[in-house]
């Protein structure tokens, strides 16, 4: 779990019980004035259960935010014809709202291809992150939709956004609940990209003329397994 996390869940918390203890203080003081005060008394009280009622509710359905220790982001490059490396971001953040509007967001410096001149090699010749230092996947997500119980299979339709160019890419995807606060979203197969869509061709020319290959392949298999919480 990142500190950036760690950070919120302690806000959260602290907003949580000091909100909690000043209500309290109210409805106390209401209880009080309401045995002297006939009617006066009874409608602050009602008033201030509807206030209650209105927080929990806000608290029941507070935004989704992704857990970046418990995700993952991985893609997958071929080289001379067939050979075949998995990649990784290390960064990622995201959140889906209460209307089922989804976004994640791709640190692309944090590219992990597990050899440090590869990664900055991406970085500048195929990513440009000087520029673009984030991509941007948008879609929609019904989690009203979603079975409690056990995993559910839904759709997905996507705008990737990534150095400069935006793209549309569809696939099918689980959504897996575990309790009442956390789902996670799996990718049921991966989703090919295709860098000619982003207009990638020539850092992968780039890339592939640096490293002495004979090809790189355009199309690349994405998959994914995405923790949020609340």
């Amino acid at each position: 779990m990142s500190l950036h996390h760690i950070t919120l869940q302690k806000l959260s918390r602290r907003s949580f019980f000091t909100r909690l203890r000043e209500m309290r203080t109210l409805f106390l003081r209401c209880s009080v004035k309401r045995k002297g005060s006939g009617n006066k008394g009874r409608s602050l009280t009602a008033g201030l259960l509807t206030m209650i009622s209105a927080f929990t509710t806000g608290l029941a359905h507070s935004e989704w935010q992704l857990d970046n220790a418990a995700s993952q982001l991985n893609f997958i490059s071929t080289k001379a014809s067939h050979i075949a490396e998995t990649h990784t971001f290390d960064e990622l953040s995201g959140t889906i709202d209460d209307a089922g509007k989804a976004s994640l967001i791709i640190d692309l410096t944090s590219v992990n291809t597990g050899i440090g001149i590869r990664n900055e090699r991406m970085q500048s010749m195929l990513f440009n992150v000087v520029e673009f230092p984030q991509a941007e996947i948008a879609t929609a997500i019904d989690l009203q939709s979603v079975s409690k119980t056990g995993p559910t299979t839904l759709p997905v339709n996507a705008t990737l956004s990534l150095a400069g160019a935006t793209t549309t890419v569809a696939g099918e995807v689980l959504v897996s609940p575990s309790g009442a606060n956390a789902v996670t979203v799996t990718t049921i197969v991966p989703i090919v990209v295709s860098a000619s869509q982003l207009n990638l061709q020539p850092g992968i020319e780039a890339l592939r003329e640096i490293a002495g290959l004979p090809s790189i392949s355009y199309s690349v298999p994405v998959t994914f397994s995405l923790t949020f919480r609340r």
